[in-house]
């Protein structure tokens, strides 16, 4: 068994970035990851980058997009200056230089049509590294750790942790005992670590999940936007139900991919640096909240995606918005009259009302229809849906400031801790682990 100060599940963003606190503090620190290193890694969701280094590498670069400061006892400010802080370490390894959103004036011109119609428009400051050169600086990144004598378990999954006396033995390929622990395995890895965290007694809260399709249309129509703000954040409240939908990831001229997971499949979407298409495509997601006795948002959402595997045949479903509408599957020959080609090819033509609750197809329905107020053309017959996109963040932990469990020196970061969405803030509250154990460790 290996012995360290500081262990740390996940080597994505929040996994890198709490590395990057303890490099050169004096902790012996080992970075685990049951994924390759960046040059090797095949699956999405795990490896060095964690499913960032999958995505295009957008950096939303302020605090209003990402979390809630007040959720881990932290005020803007504070989260603005931890922003800054990544910004600058991308940069350092040869992320694009290149911001969008930060031209006020044409931010305060959307945001007044988008109120026009009733949609909340969030503005923020982006960075956009793309597919290729986000690999390229999580691979730079990743090397400059481990020079700085940050060592690496890769490969290793872990299946099980336990409480030794003062210490957490982590069971694995390799078994690894630390003094401190960093758990950061993202939403792939959130259900296995609330398993673990109520085998240790950790006390974890349900939170809400997601539940949306992925929405394909002509680059064209996303142009205006595009040169105000490269994702821009929209949010509806929806007629019939006033539900939240929200816009996610946008990737103009981007491809939309399959997530494989174990039991089922899902939808995601990137933009390549250079490699373009002549579609654009984003998510849109209905927030979903149960109550008590129901509360389980986690096992809902899995229900979800495996059912829409089901009726995919193990892949994502395919629609025509105009056939979803309309209450018609799609047929291979019906796909062919959109004057659009799909960039997922790997997709079974279907209905994706029967894989979804009727609740959330009749908001995103709604959604699209308000969004089409912003983006004219977005309902037409070429628009196409992909389904299931489900994003895991229905397990919330109750966390200190310092982002620290119930459980003494286990601490919990990134997408599976509940709060943070996305690259930044899931890096922002690994610096804020690390922080806290290298003072104490100083004392």
């Amino acid at each position: 068994m290996k012995e360290f100060d500081v262990a740390i599940i996940g080597a994505g963003p929040a996994g890198l970035f709490a590395a990057e606190v303890l490099a050169k503090s004096g902790l012996k620190t080992v970075l685990i990851d049951r994924g390759a290193d960046p040059k090797k890694r095949t699956h999405i969701a795990f490896g060095v980058g964690g499913a960032g280094a999958f995505s295009d590498g957008k950096l939303n670069l302020t605090p209003k997009i990402g979390g809630d400061p007040e959720s881990i006892g932290r005020t803007p400010e504070e989260i603005q200056r931890y922003i800054d802080r990544i910004d600058a370490v991308f940069t350092a390894f040869g992320a694009p230089e290149k911001y969008s959103g930060d031209d006020a004036a044409s931010l305060g011109e959307l945001k007044q049509t988008a109120s026009r119609y009733g949609i909340e428009f969030i503005p923020g400051r982006q960075r956009h590294m793309g597919t290729t050169a986000v690999r390229e600086v999580v691979d730079r990144f990743y090397h400059h750790l481990r020079e700085q004598g940050i060592e690496a378990s890769l490969e290793n999954k872990i299946e099980r942790i336990e409480r030794r006396d003062d210490r957490f033995v982590l069971h694995g390929r390799e078994e690894i005992s630390a003094r401190y622990l960093i758990a950061a395995p993202g939403r792939a890895g959130a259900y296995w670590l609330r398993e673990e965290a109520t085998r240790l007694g950790i006390t974890t809260e349900y939170g809400p999940i997601d539940v949306g399709v992925r929405v394909e249309f002509p680059a064209e129509l996303y142009t205006p936007i595009e040169r105000v703000m490269y994702d821009a954040k929209f949010r509806v409240r929806t007629p019939t139900y006033d539900d939240m939908v929200r816009t996610f990831c946008t990737n103009p001229r981007g491809f939309v991919v399959r997530e494989q997971y174990k039991e089922f499949s899902l939808v995601n979407g990137h933009a390549e640096n250079k490699l373009k298409t002549e579609n654009t495509n984003f998510a849109l997601l209905s927030h979903i909240e149960l109550t008590d006795p129901v509360e389980d948002t986690t096992e809902y959402g899995r229900a979800i995606a495996k059912l829409a595997t089901t009726i995919g045949g193990g892949r994502p479903i395919i629609q025509r918005l105009k056939d979803l509408t309309q209450g018609r599957r799609s047929t291979a020959e019906r796909l062919r009259r959109a004057t659009i080609t799909p960039t997922l090819t790997d997709a079974t033509p279907g209905d994706i009302s029967m894989a979804l609750p009727d609740r959330v197809v009749v908001n995103l329905v709604e959604g699209l229809e308000q969004l089409d107020n912003i983006i004219p053309g977005l309902t037409t017959d070429n628009t196409l849906v992909y389904a299931p996109e489900i994003k895991f963040y229905d397990t919330r932990y109750p966390v200190t400031h310092e982002m620290e469990t119930a459980v003494p020196g286990f601490f919990v970061v990134g997408d599976a801790s509940g709060h943070s969405r996305g690259i930044v803030y899931s890096a922002v509250t690994g610096m804020i682990a690390a922080e806290a154990i290298k003072e104490r460790a100083a004392d």
